[in-house]
């Protein structure tokens, strides 16, 4: 029987960036982030990574925590300000590879100290594994002191700006938790509106505050992401022990000289990941897929969302992009010490012709071009067409032709009801590194 549905196409189009085409970085709606970190060693190693990705969000604040791992926090001792001061010098290289680099003094004066208060989280290790979307509440903050930290959220999500606020809990999240309890009691007529712009990114929950969250504020939108360990974490990367020294410490600049470990070991960097301005626009929805992972509602509550676990593989949505993500990173650490443009790589850009936002009928040809694609470098181009299966409802694959070219064209499925497909195209250039480029168009509701 022949079926009338609609299916939307939602297209994951390979772009980045890409100087030199300076406009594109003005039309481009950065994400807001927020940081907050419990100044671990990985943290540590996460901070260089994100410092050379900040060109691609609106870093509104960072502020240092603590955690039930790191207890007292580490805002007492310089690690920080030591790589603040380290980037300050490769700044004027970094500009030259992209103009949108905040300086170094913009950094330091969005830096804050939250909480750190260390009976909140003494006796709360031996119960980390308690504390996961649905698990008992343990603390509330209703008679804890606002912190320069806390502070600095409630004025970020008091302002008269509608765009989503990404805060990221690398440690605890108890920071968040008195800014969301203050916004709630002393802000009651703006508290709704502020905090419905907020997702959280916690890395496990490392104190008692997201189990708090999720009860008290359930606007907020909670990610609980424990896929980093087995992907990002301690041990998961040994293979790149001649990656850090090679690429990353050595002849790469102050910032990468004062990376802390001798392989990748980053199980907080998923959490900006997450909200990359790369052009898969990962931030959007938590199922879409992207650098960050990829995630599904539980069924505990509305807005609280955990690991999808693609294939049977809950680390799947995550380990896909490692290979790619550390090879941007690689050309990010050459462009610390590269003088000139043309001394570095930088990534692809992608120009897809028509309407990338597109609802069709079941049975229908679609037909993607993406000939004006080029490369800054004039770097030869492969391309790859590929359906992301799981970040789609529609549960079949779909018949793609002309997968390695720059043009496609496949036949919208018949379907018995409103369904989704993504597509990606993928455009990798072949210079040194070898860069992936990618970008996604909006989903048609």
């Amino acid at each position: 029987m022949k079926t009338t549905n609609k299916i939307s196409i939602l297209l994951i189009v390979a772009i980045l960036a890409g100087l030199p085409l300076l406009k594109a970085h003005a039309e481009i709606k950065k994400p807001r982030v927020i940081v907050m970190t419990d100044g671990e060693i990985d943290d540590h190693s996460s901070m260089i990574r994100f410092l050379l990705y900040t060109c691609d969000m609106d870093v509104c604040a960072i502020i240092e925590t603590n955690s039930i791992f790191q207890k007292k926090g580490h805002s007492g001792e310089d690690w920080y300000e030591k790589q603040l001061d380290a980037y300050e010098k490769i700044y004027p290289n970094l500009i030259k590879h992209n103009p949108d680099y905040p300086t170094a003094d913009h950094l330091r004066s969005i830096s804050f100290v939250g909480d750190e208060v260390f009976d909140r989280v003494k006796d709360l290790r031996d119960k980390r594994w308690e504390l996961i979307p649905g698990g008992t509440i343990m603390m509330k903050p209703d008679d804890w002191a606002d912190t320069p930290g806390s502070d600095k959220i409630v004025d970020v999500l008091l302002e008269d700006n509608p765009d989503p606020v990404f805060i990221q809990a690398w440690g605890g999240g108890n920071t968040a938790a008195r800014a969301f309890y203050k916004l709630k009691t002393q802000y009651p007529n703006d508290y709704k509106r502020a905090v419905s712009k907020v997702t959280m990114y916690n890395i496990w929950y490392q104190d008692g505050a997201g189990n708090y969250i999720e009860n008290y504020h359930p606007d907020v939108t909670m990610i609980y992401c424990g896929s980093f360990a087995g992907t990002w974490n301690y041990k998961s990367q040994k293979n790149t022990y001649d990656f850090v020294e090679n690429n990353v410490k050595n002849n790469h600049g102050p910032l990468g000289a004062l990376y802390p470990q001798e392989y990748i070991s980053e199980g907080d960097s998923p959490a900006f990941f997450y909200t990359m301005n790369n052009g898969l626009r990962n931030h959007e929805n938590p199922g879409f897929g992207g650098w960050g992972g990829r995630f599904e509602k539980t069924d505990l509550f509305p807005n609280v969302y955990q690991d999808a676990v693609d294939d049977g593989d809950k680390k799947k949505s995550l380990r896909i992009w490692i290979d790619d993500v550390n090879r941007n990173y690689e050309a990010r650490m050459d462009w610390c010490v590269a003088e000139k443009y043309e001394d570095a790589n930088h990534e692809p850009i992608v120009k897809i012709n028509g309407d990338l936002d597109i609802t069709v009928s079941s049975g229908r040809t679609v037909k993607l071009n993406g000939k004006k694609t080029t490369d800054p470098d004039g770097n030869k181009l492969s391309f790859k067409w590929w359906q992301y299966k799981e970040a789609g409802t529609y549960v079949g694959l779909v018949e793609l032709n002309g997968s390695d070219k720059a043009t496609l064209s496949f036949k919208a499925p018949h379907v018995s009801k409103p369904e989704t497909i993504h597509i990606i195209f993928q455009v990798t250039d072949n210079g040194k590194p070898v860069l992936d480029s990618y970008q996604r168009v909006s989903l048609l509701k």
